[in-house]
Parts: C-alpha cells; structure tokens; sequence
C-alpha cells in the first residue's frame, strides 16, 4: 500500500487527520503531542535500521559540533568511525510541529446558569459568509450538562449532554461546511474532511445551578518558522566545518562529505515562508504521510493497549524491544517503505549510504 501524497497537499494551511487521530485519546497535548515526534523518529529509525552501512555507523541523540563551535543535539548522526566519533558525513533531525490550543480571548471562561446562552462566530478570509454557532444550558442532572448546539450553517439543532473534562470540537471544513464532534466520539469518522477552522468547548465545572465551559482556539502549527530557521542553522554550522561553505548550493554533490536530510511529519502545518526557510539551507527535507503515523498509532495502541502505549514510543524502546521494533517494521513493510517524501524531487526516497556518505534516491 503506498499512499498518494497529493491527496495531502493543499496551498493553504489545516489541521490533519493526525491531529483527529490523537484528540480521540483525550490526553493532555504536550503528552500526545511529544510522542507524535517520538514517533516520527522510531520510524525514521526503523528505515536506518533496515540499511546496515548506516545502522553501523549510527549515533543516537549525539551532540555535533559546528564551524561555531556551538554543539547541536541531532536525532541521528552518522560517522565513518563510530567509536571515536570521527568522519561525521551524515545527520538527519526530525521536526514536528503540531496543533496548538490556545485561550480564545480574553474572557475563554463562561460561566451558564440554566437557559443562558453564549455565541460563537466561526469565519475565514476563505469563506462565503459568517457561520454562528449558538450554545444554550438546557439542563443539569447528575452530575452532567445538557447543551443545546445550534449553527446557522443548516439551521440544525442538537442536544448533547456532557460530563466534566468533556469537550467537543466546532468544526469548518475545506467545503465551509459546519460540523461538530460529540463527546468521546472518534473524531476520523466524524470528521471526515480536511479542517480548516477547529473551536474547542470544554466543560470546567458543573455545579447544582450552573455550568462552567472553556474555551479554545485550534491553531496549525504556529512554530514552523522557529523549527525551520532551527534546523537550518544546525545544517549550515555542520555544512561549514565539515564541506567548508554555508550554502548547499556552493558545494558540488560530488565533492559533498556531509549530508543533512530533515523529516518532518503534518506538512499541511508549514506555511510558505517556512517552507522557503528549508528548501534554501538544507540538503534534502522529506515528509511523512499523516496516515503513516495514524497507522503506527493505532498498531502500538493495539499492540501495548491505550493506556500503556506511549511508554513503548520511544527510540531507547526502539532499540530494546523487539515488540516496538516489530512494529514499527509492520508499518514500514505496509507502505512498501514509501514513508519519506522529498517535498523537491516530487518523489517518495529512501536512503541510501556505503558507510561514507548519506544520501538519499527516489524509490
């Protein structure tokens, strides 16, 4: 199975199917959001692995020193001598940058006695018209709160009854249709299309009269330029101890001793301005479907179950544990080993090296 990455692409930024996939598990973001990059590494290590000249020459989350001198931790590097750190001709770093929730306004804290009401305005640049989005406290009995939702999209009404700590998400999609989740819905089918504009209401408190709700603004990835200009310091200051100049343009591929390729997974996160960033500094940057990393989700919550799964999301896992080891190559084998896609060649890659270079060919 090899996805088609196209399917993926847009010329606008939105929040991934990822993005659905982690929200069903309700753990709090930086979490969830801190194994989606532990994942993406155990993937990308399970590629290096399957190529002994790298795996034999391999570093793990060693410190590289630049032409500044300044040391720049590196997921993966690679050296000709592995035991003395000598003859650095490889690195690769993975970068991800997720959703980020942010307070909406100043007052994101509403607090609703019975038959009180708040208004949403949900809008974009993009869109024909303004869709309002109208929650009403209806009831609250045992300890829940039900809630009348009513939008202008379609003029529909439901009632949703919710607990503490429950949320549900007001959604626009790439068509500016409206939809919402329901709480511990799974959000993939729910939502079956690309989101654009994501609200979030969550219950704080429910006390005998009344109801308090936060809430919350879903943002695509509003780090990217920081990543960006991060990785390709890391690449230049590496560039100009190693090959001598700053630029990858002023070395010819075949006088090259170093090569520095950058993974990054949510690609519908980067906008622009810092995709620019990296396709001008770094040697090759390469995407990982949103699927693929749903799918490695889903195989270690079914292999180590929901509540242990992210103990085993791990490199020094990766490196200990045939269970995770096993399973990360079940995902690579699934896609055929199309998991990196190079954003400038158009083309999936894998890599390749003799143990003296690193580089990459189009599969």
């Amino acid at each position: 199975m090899i996805i088609d990455i196209q399917t993926e692409l847009r010329n606008f930024t939105y929040i991934t199917n990822l993005y659905k996939c982690i929200a069903n598990y309700n753990l709090m973001g930086h979490q969830i959001g801190r194994k989606i990059g532990d994942m993406l590494e155990i993937l990308t290590m399970g590629a290096i692995y399957k190529i002994p000249d790298l795996k034999n020459h391999l570093d793990t989350e060693g410190k590289l020193e630049g032409y500044t001198s300044a040391k720049h931790k590196v997921g993966f590097g690679f050296f000709e001598n592995i035991e003395t750190k000598d003859k650095l001709f490889g690195a690769i770093e993975c970068k991800c940058v997720g959703v980020e929730e942010t307070k909406l306004g100043k007052k994101n804290t509403i607090k609703l006695k019975i038959d009180e009401s708040f208004s949403l305005p949900l809008w974009g640049q993009w869109m024909n018209m303004v869709i309002s989005i109208t929650c009403t406290l209806k009831s609250i009995s045992a300890n829940t709160a039900s809630f009348e939702i009513k939008n202008t999209f379609n003029n529909n009404t439901q009632l949703l009854t919710l607990s503490s700590n429950d949320n549900i998400k007001l959604i626009v999609d790439e068509d500016g249709n409206f939809l919402n989740t329901t709480p511990h819905g799974d959000m993939l089918t729910e939502i079956p299309g690309i989101i654009r504009i994501c609200k979030t209401i969550k219950i704080q408190k429910i006390e005998s009269g009344s109801c308090t709700v936060a809430l919350f603004n879903c943002l695509t990835g509003p780090q990217t330029i920081e990543k960006a200009k991060q990785a390709s310091l890391v690449a230049m200051d590496l560039r100009k101890k190693i090959d001598g100049q700053w630029g990858k343009e002023d070395i010819d591929n075949a006088n090259k001793k170093m090569t520095f390729i950058h993974i990054i997974c949510e690609f519908s996160h980067w906008e622009n301005k810092s995709i620019n960033v990296i396709k001008t500094c770094i040697d090759h940057n390469l995407i990982v479907p949103d699927q693929v990393l749903i799918d490695a989700f889903k195989k270690f919550e079914n292999t180590f179950g929901t509540g242990n799964m992210l103990n085993f999301i791990s490199k020094k896992m990766f490196e200990n544990n045939l269970q995770v080891r096993n399973a990360i190559y079940t995902i690579l084998d699934k896609y055929e080993n199309h998991i990196f896609y190079d954003i400038e060649q158009n083309s999936y890659v894998s890599f390749i090296s003799d143990g003296h270079m690193l580089g990459i060919k189009l599969i």
